[in-house]
């Protein structure tokens, strides 16, 4: 029984690495992807990227802070719950995806914080997977038609990404 169990262990621990390092190969693509295309756009002046690198790790310690405060307080995991036996099923699809999404953008800014003080890549690449995912989660809201702030949030996203793609030099 204690053979079966370990065998098991191992089995889901080898599953969530390469599904690990598949999202890792897929995020290292798309950002791979979207350089070049923020790379065209306007820069800030170099002592202005200096100071949001500087101040990066406290605003995604904050902001992770108080995200994931937010959805504890606004009853947001229960209400993922009551979904489940009164929502209808696009609603109830869409409601669940923004909240995982918010959860786990506030876990990664809170993860980034540590990185981000020692100007290690693995802090930004924590604050562009919740950016994503954040992008994702709108648009499935503004494609489901239930995102009432679903395009500001993808335009939110967007200048998040601008500021990733003006300090991404400063991490490594």
């Amino acid at each position: 029984m204690v053979d079966e169990e370990k065998n098991w262990n191992i089995t889901i621990l080898s599953m969530v690495h390469d599904l690990h390092k598949t999202a890792e190969k897929k995020m290292a693509a798309l950002e791979s992807w979207l350089s070049p295309m923020f790379s065209t756009l306007p820069h800030l002046p170099q002592n202005a990227r200096q100071t949001i690198s500087s101040i990066a790790p406290w605003f995604a310690l904050i902001f992770g802070v108080i995200g994931l405060l937010g959805i504890v307080s606004t009853g947001a995991i229960a209400s993922i719950l009551s979904f489940s036996f009164f929502g209808n099923g696009l609603m109830q699809l869409s409601w669940t995806i923004s909240i995982l999404a918010a959860i786990f953008a506030a876990v990664f800014q809170i993860l980034a914080y540590q990185p981000l003080t020692k100007k290690q890549k693995k802090g930004w690449n924590y604050l562009f997977y919740g950016t994503v995912l954040t992008a994702v989660a709108a648009l499935v809201e503004l494609i489901f038609g239930y995102g009432s702030g679903a395009a500001q949030t993808i335009i939110g996203s967007f200048i998040g990404l601008w500021l990733l793609f003006e300090i991404r030099s400063s991490y490594h």
